[in-house]
């Protein structure tokens, strides 16, 4: 019998400047009722319909940490095991995301700074997030360390 292991990601010394990687999902009512709860963000343009109705989007919103979580977790994914702590996240909410969008996150990386002493290296990293569309709903800006390639004797 097989065993099958969780995926290792990307060391720093496997990435380049230049280098993307990404994700897409489509978020559901669950998704937004949950993300609502976790967060304790009970605010009307997520949670109240008949106050929607009333509003410039006409149906509930998702949280804005919501969608950058969603952008956050690929960049777990694409580290799975490498990453030593993700050290700078931030995002810029630029469109509502509604349930039933597709976002697809892309994150392009455009520094790489090596800490010998640490045997990791910083990974800066331009993100964004579109709708199905084709409309940015986040712009983003991350700062991952990541581990270096063990030494295999």
């Amino acid at each position: 019998m097989a065993i099958i292991g969780v995926v290792e990601g990307k060391y720093f010394d496997d990435l380049q400047v230049g280098d993307a990687f990404g994700s897409s999902i489509t978020l559901t009512e669950t998704h937004l009722v949950l993300g609502s709860a976790l967060f304790g963000d009970f605010n009307p343009v997520h949670v109240n319909e008949t106050f929607v109705q009333k509003g410039p989007f006409q149906k509930r919103i998702f949280p804005g940490p919501f969608t950058l979580g969603v952008m956050a977790s690929s960049l777990g994914n694409f580290f799975a095991g490498t990453a030593v702590a993700n050290t700078n996240i931030s995002g810029k909410f630029l469109k509502p995301v509604f349930a039933n969008d597709t976002v697809t996150t892309r994150w392009t990386i455009e520094a790489l700074t090596y800490k010998e002493k640490l045997k990791a290296g910083f990974v800066e990293l331009a993100g964004r997030c579109v709708n199905q569309h084709g409309h940015e709903v986040v712009e983003s800006r991350a700062v991952v360390l990541v581990h270096s390639k063990p030494n295999v004797i």
